[in-house]
This record gives C-alpha cells, structure tokens and sequence, in this order.
C-alpha cells in the first residue's frame, strides 16, 4: 500500500524554523555573556556585637573632590544608617522606656576618647569631630568595641564670626557651593559612620538650622547620603525630609559631679514620661566619663533600657530589620 504524505502548512515551517532561530541566536548571546555571576552583597554583620568594616559598596565619589569618599546608599537600598548602627540590647530589657546617650567631640585628644570606648557600654554612641588629630585610631577602637560612631559637622554659631566652630562650618549666608565643599570635606574625614550631629565638643549653641533655607539644603544632603541627624539641642525642630531627632538633654560635662547625674536622673525620669529620651554629653572629658559609667551601673538606669542613638533617631529600623 502506498504511504499518503499529509503536506506541512508553510506557516508551521516558518513558525518552527523562527523558533529555531530564536533558540539558537539565544544560547550564543548566554554564552557570549558568560556564567551567571551571583548579585553583589555587602559583608554579613559580625555576631560578636563589633560595627562592620567600613564598606566601598557604601561610599561614593564626592561631586566636589573625587578624592574625598563620602556616604552614599549601597545595592538593594542598603544604608550607611543601618549597616553601620549598633544593635540594641538583647530582649531582656523589652518593653521599658528607652534612652540612648551620645558621647561628642572625640577625636582631639586620644586618652579621654580611648577612656569612653574601654569604659561605656557599647550602647553609648559615640561622636568625633572632622578635625580631630586621633579620629581614625578612635573609629577603629570603637568599632571593634560595639560603639556605633557619629560625625560632628561644624555649623555656624551664636556670636559668629567673634567665635567659630571653624573655617569649615557651615554658614546660613555662604554659598551653597562653599557649604557643600565644607559639608563633603567633613563627611570624607572618616568612614563607617551611622550618622551626624551638630555637637562637634563646643557648648555654644549652633544657628545654622534655625535658617529654613539653610536647614532644608542639608537635610536633603544628608538624606542623600543615607544618613540620620542628631540635633544636639533640646526641643529644635529637624528640617523635614531628614531621618532623626534633637536631643532631650544637652550635659555640660564640666558642671561637675552632681550637675552631671542630676541631668542624666532627669534623662530617666522623661523617657519613662514620654517613652524615650536622648542625651547628649558635649565633650569627653575624663571627669565625665567616669560619672557616666558609674552612673549606668547604678540602680537609677533600672527601669529604663540603654539602646544607641540609632535604635531612636531611626525608628523605621527596627520594623525593617538590620541588614
């Protein structure tokens, strides 16, 4: 018996063959490409409780001096804010109100700010100033110690130009080239740092986020770069569009002894008022630390929690979860 032979439609043959074209162009393009390289990541937070090394996924080129690396948002959304932020105490304390304490002005000189990273919990955030001699041997100890770092940026302050927080503040009236040359050069002094504060370890109140123009500038700066603002003055308002808080108490650590603890019981008797509280000791002073530390180990810290500044300038952490 002859075999019948059913024709094939051409538009089959065209389709099939295409498809065929399709698959073939396709394996040389993914050979082409190479093999599939796994996403960039940054390095996993270390168990033992010490900051993460300063990372290049989390830095950039300033705009002004390509030289100067200054903070910037890494891949998938990952912020300096978060990726360098202390962790909070374990559980045991949950449910408590909370304070955190900055330490400012580290930096000028190494043995008051090698005291405050070997005697303070590492819940104690800690702050240096951009014109600090010793700002890169205290970021390293504090960072293996726990302490999360936050940067001091100089800004303009009552009574200037007669006194100055240096001839890089930020002023209200300078360009906004000449304070972003001066915000980028403050920001590139050190690195692995959450956040910033205007507590550089001057008591003089600064003036520059009083100006609306001005405040608003830099809080988009720092929102850019992923960062949070501490404002080291009781009450003052943050620029919106900014992540952070002002401070609740701001301790002169040369009131002495009694001046001292009397601030901090008030620090206490807030947060458990209003759930939380920040302070703000302006300067490391040997005579400070050491009343701070005997202080967190009395029983007037029992009913509240110690957390870093972070855990309250940046709220939305703790919901999203550390990277």
């Amino acid at each position: 018996m002859d075999r019948v032979t059913t024709p094939v439609p051409r538009a089959l043959k065209l389709f099939w063959g295409g498809f065929g074209l399709v698959v073939i162009a396709g394996a040389a393009y993914l050979q082409y490409l190479g093999p599939i390289k796994p996403p960039v990541t940054l390095p996993a937070r270390q168990a033992d409780g010490a900051i993460p090394a300063p990372s290049p996924m989390l830095l950039a080129a300033s705009a002004v001096d390509p030289a100067w690396k200054i903070p910037h948002p890494g891949p998938y959304g990952i912020t300096p804010m978060r990726y360098y932020a202390a962790r909070p105490a374990a559980a045991a304390t949950a449910g408590k109100p909370e304070i955190a304490i900055l330490v400012a002005g580290l930096g000028y000189a190494l043995a008051p700010g090698l005291a405050a990273v070997k005697t303070l919990p590492p819940a104690v955030s800690l702050g240096l100033s951009p014109y600090g001699a010793h700002d890169a041997a205290l970021t390293l100890a504090a960072r293996k110690a726990g302490h999360e770092t936050i940067l001091g940026l100089p800004m303009q302050v009552n009574n200037s130009p007669d006194i100055t927080e240096g001839d890089q503040a930020l002023h209200a009236g300078a360009s906004p080239a000449t304070n972003l040359k001066r915000l980028d050069w403050a920001l590139s002094r050190i690195q692995g740092y959450a956040g910033v504060t205007d507590a550089i370890g001057m008591t003089v109140p600064e003036t520059f986020m009083t100006h609306p123009h001005a405040a608003s500038w830099l809080a988009g700066q720092i929102s850019a770069s992923g960062l949070f603002l501490v404002a080291a003055t009781p009450g003052a308002s943050l620029p919106s569009g900014v992540t952070g808080r002002s401070a609740t108490i701001v301790i002169d650590p040369d009131s002495g002894t009694s001046a001292i603890t009397n601030d901090l019981n008030l620090l206490v008797s807030t947060a458990i008022a209003k759930g939380s509280a920040i302070g703000v000791i302006t300067e490391p002073t040997r005579a400070g630390i050491a009343t701070l530390a005997a202080w967190l180990r009395s029983p007037s810290t029992s009913h509240v929690s110690l957390v870093p500044v972070s855990t309250l300038a940046d709220p939305g952490a703790s919901a999203a979860g550390s990277p």
